[in-house]
C-alpha cells in the first residue's frame, strides 16, 4: 500500500517537474535538455501518430458497426465454447445430468406425485 501511495506522488512530482520545464522552456525560448535529448525521437512518435490519425479518419458510422458486430461475433463466439464445455462436463457427472433433466422437465415423474396433474403427465 505505501508502495503505491509513494509512486502516485513520485508521478505527481514527476509531471509538475515536466510542466515547469516546459513552461520555463516557453518563456525563455532555450530547449531544455529533456528537449533535446527526445529530439532525435520526434520523428517517430510523428509518424505513430499520423499513422493512428490517418487510420481512424476511416471509421465512420458504417465501419464501426461493421467492427462492432465482427468483436461481438469473437467475443461471443469464445464464450460459447465455454458454455458448450462446462454444459459438457456437467452432462458427464450422473448428478448434474439430472438437475439440468429436471430443469428441462425431461425428470422422472413418479406415480405418487403431489399434484393430480402430475400424475396424469405421469399416465401419459
Amino acid at each position: 500500500m505505501y508502495t503505491l501511495i509513494i509512486l502516485f506522488y513520485a508521478a505527481l512530482l514527476g509531471i509538475i517537474a515536466m510542466l515547469l520545464l516546459k513552461r520555463r522552456e516557453v518563456r525563455t525560448g532555450n530547449q531544455s535538455l529533456m528537449s533535446r535529448l527526445g529530439r532525435g525521437s520526434d520523428h517517430i512518435f510523428h509518424a505513430i501518430f499520423s499513422g493512428i490519425g490517418h487510420t481512424v479518419s476511416y471509421v465512420n458510422k458504417k465501419t464501426f458497426i461493421v467492427v462492432a458486430q465482427w468483436i461481438a461475433f469473437h467475443v461471443l463466439l469464445r464464450i460459447r465454447r465455454v458454455y458448450v464445455e462446462a454444459k459438457d462436463r456437467a452432462l458427464q457427472n450422473p448428478h448434474s445430468r439430472k438437475v439440468i433433466d429436471a430443469v428441462r422437465g425431461r425428470g422422472e415423474i413418479a406415480n405418487h406425485g403431489a399434484s393430480f396433474y402430475l400424475r396424469r403427465i405421469s399416465d401419459k
